[in-house]
């Protein structure tokens, strides 16, 4: 069964060679799209697991209640019509066939979840069935124990094909999982990526980097040579006018963030391999050094643009930067915003080298994962198993329905060509959550041992031996009294 599953959530749509972009297939958007999704789901009704049902034989209808900073993610609202919403309402209308249930949403605030499921465990009140907050969010209320252990749930198993296979145990805590990364929640848009701009990069610097995406050749030398070639001038000047000269790059996140981007984008995790492992550092600091000391060469150079945030988006818009590093949703600014919106692209983040296997976009800690608040870990048997039921089938069907909506979507809106359409598909494939980024984003034991020592050795040149060292034993004590 599990491998029908399997076969079936294997959504191939797109076949790149690496003998260039003459040699790509490029994906055409499917005019059985509506057909495709009814399949799906009818092969989803055949392989996940059925619910006793009721004395006459029918399912038993229940209220399945998320709590979410985002109504939408859950609940197709009036008047939306694009195909993300259309499979939002796919997905509930099939929650509601396969298990009854009724899925109610409460748009509702960090502040108000966390008094919300406060007064719930004093009151003995159930608040909701199900969080998808920010992963900042759901560290704060993991930290906070309002949270409960999926894993204690009823034939939930993470390891299933119900789950996306590179997301799922990502963040999952020893024998513990309080939070279940899935881009079933819509993080695509808070996924960082590089923009560039075609003027710029293809014709100054006489590079096409998407057919370099295509044939796997897109490196982070290759996007130095590139930025080199695309900004000549500021690279042999001792001083460089930031108003009026031509940069090789330029980040919106810089400080504290661009540096984990690219460290993530080399597919290097500083805590790895933690579901049902110890939590522990999974690089020496001299392997941690070695890569660290090469992004390092690339984030200080004379090519990058010295300001963040507006000013270096306002340099991007007026055609002054070759590369600029954004999440992706910037990318609609670009193109509903601008009247040169065909002129700027987009690409996945590079390799490391062309050893690399796959290409890394890290999801920042504004996206949203799943969570379940304690009040579903101390539910009676059968109601853990309906919130267990539930949580997998919206995995399952949101794995190929949700990106395939996606991209649709913007292939419809937005995109220009195949190969802008290529290069978005590589993205979503692409996406990755970051155990150390996302648990450091409210743990200082966890952030200093890890995240800031990285992003300063590459900033500033700080010691990382050092950095690393002082910080260990207060990350290794974290670790052992919460994560055992």
């Amino acid at each position: 069964m599990k491998k029908r599953l399997t076969a079936l959530l294997l959504l191939i749509i797109l076949t790149i060679t690496v003998a260039g972009c003459e040699n790509v297939e490029y994906i055409t958007k499917s005019e059985a799209g509506e057909e495709e999704s009814k399949n799906i789901y009818e092969q989803l009704d055949e392989d996940l697991p059925d619910l006793t049902p009721g004395e006459d034989g029918e399912v038993i209808e229940q209220s399945f209640v998320i709590a979410t900073n985002k109504a939408s993610v859950f609940y197709n609202e009036e008047g939306a019509a694009s195909s993300i919403s259309r499979a939002v309402e796919d997905r509930t209308v099939f929650l509601k066939d396969k298990y009854g249930a009724n899925v109610t949403v409460k748009e509702v605030s960090s502040k108000d979840l966390t008094n919300e499921l406060k007064t719930a465990i004093e009151s003995g009140i159930p608040y909701c069935d199900m969080i998808c907050v920010s992963a900042k969010d759901t560290v704060k209320l993991y930290t906070a124990g309002l949270l409960g252990d999926m894993n204690k749930l009823p034939s939930f198993d993470i390891e299933s094909a119900y789950f996306d296979p590179n997301n799922a145990k990502a963040l999952a805590t020893n024998s513990t999982l309080y939070m279940l990364a899935d881009p079933t929640a819509q993080v695509y848009e808070e996924t960082y990526v590089m923009f560039f701009n075609r003027d710029l990069v293809n014709t100054a610097a006489g590079k096409d980097p998407e057919s370099l995406v295509m044939q796997g050749k897109w490196t982070w030398d290759a996007f130095n040579e590139t930025a080199r070639a695309a900004a000549p001038k500021v690279y042999n000047k001792s001083a460089s006018d930031i108003l009026v000269d031509t940069f090789g790059y330029a980040s919106y996140y810089s400080e504290g963030t661009f540096p984990l981007v690219m460290w993530n984008s080399c597919g290097l995790h500083l805590v790895d391999n933690t579901y049902k492992n110890p939590v522990s550092l999974s690089m020496t600091v001299d392997e941690i050094t070695s890569y660290a000391s090469k992004l390092k060469s690339s984030y200080n150079s004379r090519g990058r643009f010295p300001l963040e945030g507006a000013d270096a988006a306002k340099a991007f818009e007026e055609g002054r930067l070759a590369f600029f590093c954004n999440k992706l949703d910037y990318f609609y600014a670009l193109r509903d915003g601008t009247t040169l919106g065909s002129n700027y692209g987009m690409l996945p983040m590079p390799k490391y080298d062309e050893n690399q296997k796959d290409y890394h976009c890290m999801v920042g800690s504004d996206a949203r994962v799943f969570s379940i608040p304690k009040s579903v870990e101390n539910a009676d048997e059968s109601r853990k198993m309906f919130v267990s039921a539930v949580i997998q089938a919206t995995c399952a069907s949101g794995r190929t329905t949700i990106k395939k909506a996606f991209l649709n979507h913007h292939i419809a809106t937005y995109l220009n060509n195949n190969a802008e359409t290529v290069m978005l598909q590589t993205i979503l494939d692409s996406v990755y959550f970051d155990f150390a980024t996302v648990y450091g984003s409210n743990i200082s034991a966890i952030r200093r041992a890890t995240t800031t020592a990285v992003s300063d050795y590459i900033e500033f040149g700080s010691g990382l031996s050092n950095s690393i060292a002082s910080a260990k034993p207060n990350f290794e004590k974290y670790c052992s009294d919460n994560f055992s």
